[in-house]
């Protein structure tokens, strides 16, 4: 848990495509990307199900205000990591939910 800003924030990991994250990524992806769709429920838990992925959720309160896919890869030398598709919710931009 982080404070700061007026805001509290919590990052849980998703386990599962729940209504309110399906909504959630509604509003977020076209923040992040005009080009591209927000995804469907059962994308998002394809998404969620793939042992690679892990959708990191930032809440403030009970709002879903930010969140960003962790891929974590196996290759020849070891272990790799990427952050992809890193959004916070314009109401929150500014508070530091993206850094924490």
């Amino acid at each position: 848990m982080w404070q700061g800003s007026g805001v509290t924030i919590v990052v849980d990991i998703a386990d599962r495509a729940t209504p309110e994250l399906v909504d959630a990524m509604a509003r977020l992806i076209p923040q992040l990307s005009s080009s591209n769709p927000p995804p469907t429920h059962a994308e998002l838990a394809a998404i969620i199900a793939n042992d690679s992925c892990d959708v990191l959720v930032a809440r403030d309160g009970d709002s879903i205000v930010g969140s960003l896919t962790l891929v974590v890869f196996p290759i020849p030398t070891g272990i790799r990591a990427w952050i992809e598709d890193v959004v916070v919710d314009e109401s929150s931009r500014g508070k530091g939910v993206g850094r924490h």
